[in-house]
């Protein structure tokens, strides 16, 4: 796979991870906390439920990680074979169509005005 990291998933589940995303999406944004609070939790929750089988605490805790050939097939056979992963990414579309319908996100254009410009915040406030 890409520089020999597998699919990934070992370095991009981790708490390491999580706080090097917040803090780059911190500054993108200008120091705007809601975006980088909201993404924090979303990732945070998809943490708690992949555990036990990632690696939170690399590279503080040694970990075996397993390189898959095709990470896509592994991911499809779950997806196709798994009721908790059918149920769990069935709900976060449905939570992002909500979202789109909701604020009127219909373009590429449309979501990265509304991240840029926060609308989040005036309509918490409003």
């Amino acid at each position: 796979m890409f520089l020999g990291l597998g699919s990934g998933r070992g370095y991009s589940h981790t708490l390491i991870f999580v706080a090097a995303l917040y803090a780059i999406t911190l500054l993108l944004l200008k120091g705007k906390t809601i975006i980088p609070n909201s993404l924090t939790i979303g990732i945070l929750f998809h943490l708690l439920l992949d555990l036990p089988e990632i690696p939170l605490f690399f590279p503080f805790i040694n970990y075996q990680f397993i390189y898959l050939e095709d990470p896509l097939s592994g991911w499809l056979f779950s997806l196709l074979n798994d009721p908790i992963v059918q149920i769990t990414e069935t709900l976060g579309i449905l939570f992002l169509i909500i979202i789109v319908f909701q604020n009127k996100l219909y373009s590429i254009r449309y979501i990265f005005t509304y991240i840029k410009e926060s609308n989040v915040n005036q309509k918490i406030q409003e």
